[in-house]
């Protein structure tokens, strides 16, 4: 009996120690499966941001900010109207609807109703490549001031070429416009479809737009988004035909052909078994988010916060700015560098620490300035978390004002 009771005491203790030991090593390979996907979470977004804004291949100007109108689409702050951005960020939060998603729509469940945490949603357009553009299919057109036509009321443009370059009804095209003063003047594009061209009046093509894609007003319908766009010169502004009159028709093909995306990176929190960061593809000129694009990319993900580099290219960055901040500063035609953290707990429970996916305070971890050399509080103890900071290196061929 003695040596039975002995027996079940080892077998006991070896039991628990070979639990003990699973338990450690299912933490310690969840660990480094988050650490694993947290970076290639990483790579991908530092990838879509050196592309930021690439939508000519080089050949043109960027536009500081794009003016969109969809009539399926929630718009902020008007139903239908929505401003897209090289890169850009919204504050999550379960039932926020991503404004540039038209149909069925993208609506966060992230984080819950009532949570402290905070994760933003990092939005980047671009091109995928350059092969929609070329020498002979990259149709750039000033069009001519011609008192026969008034754009701003008519949403009809006269070109100053006749015959015109070849335009395809059907396409979406962007109509870059200066707006502002020196020094703070900015190219503003709005995304306007091409509906129909017309006969030659006075020497001009006429192009016209209209449709689901384009304001009842037209291009009047645009100068109520000035006020939220967030660049500097813009106060008691409105379009005027002669800005339409003197801009450029960029043709940027079929939706169903495009190459132009916008990418929208967030925590999803109830598609999942445990909070995920996704990539969501949208096609830039129908609003459609690309049917099976979206990828799963970090599970485990808990939080995502993005911080705006504010300078100029002598200054280099001089503040770091939300958003939010960004735009209430009038600097998005300024924006140098974007610097996201990602932030990842265990999946697995954890009886020492029950709240898993509870609130996380990270204001701590954004402001240090070595990362790798911060040490977490107890109640950070099981966070995983990286932060880089990535150059917007497209700028430089396509971000020159």
């Amino acid at each position: 009996m003695v040596a039975l009771a002995i027996g079940l005491i080892l077998v006991g203790a070896i039991l628990t120690l070979q639990l003990k030991l699973t338990q450690q090593n299912v933490r310690s390979t969840d660990v480094s499966v988050r650490d694993s996907e947290i970076r290639t979470a990483m790579d991908s977004i530092t990838r879509d941001l050196t592309s930021g804004g690439f939508l000519f291949g080089g050949n043109n100007q960027n536009c500081s900010a794009i003016l969109n109108y969809d009539s399926g689409a929630p718009g902020a702050p008007t139903a239908g109207y929505f401003a897209t951005y090289p890169v850009s960020a919204l504050a999550g939060g379960a039932g926020v609807a991503l404004p540039f998603v038209a149909g069925g729509g993208i609506t966060l469940n992230y984080p819950a109703a009532g949570s402290a945490n905070r994760s933003d949603v990092l939005i980047i357009q671009s091109t995928k490549d350059g092969t929609q553009f070329n020498s002979t299919a990259n149709p750039v057109s000033p069009t001519m001031i011609n008192a026969a036509y008034t754009p701003v009321t008519t949403g009809t443009l006269p070109f100053s070429t006749n015959p015109a370059p070849t335009v395809t009804v059907g396409d979406s095209a962007l109509l870059q416009i200066s707006v502002g003063s020196t020094p703070t003047q900015q190219l503003l594009c709005m995304r306007v479809p091409i509906g129909s061209t017309g006969v030659a009046v006075g020497g001009s093509i006429p192009v016209s737009s209209f449709g689901t894609l384009m304001p009842s007003n037209f291009y009047a319908g645009f100068s109520g988004q000035f006020a939220n766009l967030g660049l500097a010169g813009l106060t008691g502004q409105s379009i005027s035909n002669v800005q339409l009159q003197n801009g450029k028709l960029i043709d940027l093909g079929a939706p169903a052909n495009t190459n132009q995306f916008i990418y929208a990176y967030f925590i999803d929190g109830t598609t999942y078994p445990f909070p995920t960061l996704v990539r969501a593809t949208i096609n830039a000129l129908n609003d459609v988010e690309v049917a099976g694009s979206r990828q799963a990319i970090a599970a485990g993900a808990v939080s995502m916060q993005v911080l705006f580099g504010i300078g100029t290219p002598s200054t280099g960055v001089t503040s770091y700015l939300t958003w939010a901040n960004v735009l209430a500063n009038q600097q998005t035609q300024n924006v140098l560098t974007v610097k996201i953290l990602l932030v990842t707990r265990s999946v697995y429970a954890d009886r020492t620490n029950v709240t898993v996916q509870g609130v996380i305070p990270l204001q701590s971890q954004f402001s240090q300035p070595a990362y790798t050399n911060y040490t977490p509080t107890a109640a950070e103890a099981t966070q995983r978390f990286v932060a880089q900071e990535v150059e917007l290196t497209a700028r430089s061929a396509v971000w020159a004002k």
